[in-house]
């Protein structure tokens, strides 16, 4: 929901922006589309710079060769695990490799949940078991089960 709120505001900002018009917001004065769009401009050498040394330079492909290393040598990085954190090593002393400027890790929380067991019985009309996935980050059932849907379906374990 947010993202469709950012979306919008955005889309909004761009209209009103459209309009060459001076732009208020919370009583301070923004620069009009046509400024904008002149100080985009300034950075026309940079972006082409760029795309040239993705496309053409010692880039060219680097992204998906990085990529296929992840996936050949850590494989799936679900998030709080120890591949996602061999994951970012990996990637961490690449940019170091590559001489960027700045690079850096920071501390993060990041949830992690594993999956347990799940089940499910119907006991009413007649016991029967049901086939059921847990969701990522769902509370646990209490080990005597709950009674759900018209109190027919009893999930011993979810």
């Amino acid at each position: 929901m947010k993202f469709l709120l950012f979306i919008s505001v955005g889309v909004v900002h761009l209209f009103s922006l459209n309009s060459g018009k001076v732009i208020y917001k919370n009583d301070i004065s923004q620069r009009t589309f046509q400024e904008v769009k002149e100080e985009i401009a300034h950075y026309g050498d940079v972006a082409k710079a760029i795309i040239n040394l993705a496309v053409y330079g010692i880039a060219q492909n680097r992204s998906y060769e990085r990529l296929a290393l992840l996936v050949d040598t850590v494989g799936p990085r679900p998030s709080g695990s120890k591949s996602l954190e061999k994951a970012i090593q990996i990637m961490y002393q690449n940019l170091q490799e590559d001489g960027l400027e700045n690079v850096h890790l920071e501390p993060v929380k990041i949830p992690h949940w594993e999956r347990g067991e799940e089940s499910a019985v119907m006991l009413e009309p007649r016991i029967h078991k049901i086939a059921i996935l847990g969701l990522g980050s769902s509370i646990g059932t209490p080990p005597e089960g709950i009674f759900c849907l018209f109190k027919s379906i009893c999930c011993v374990r979810c």
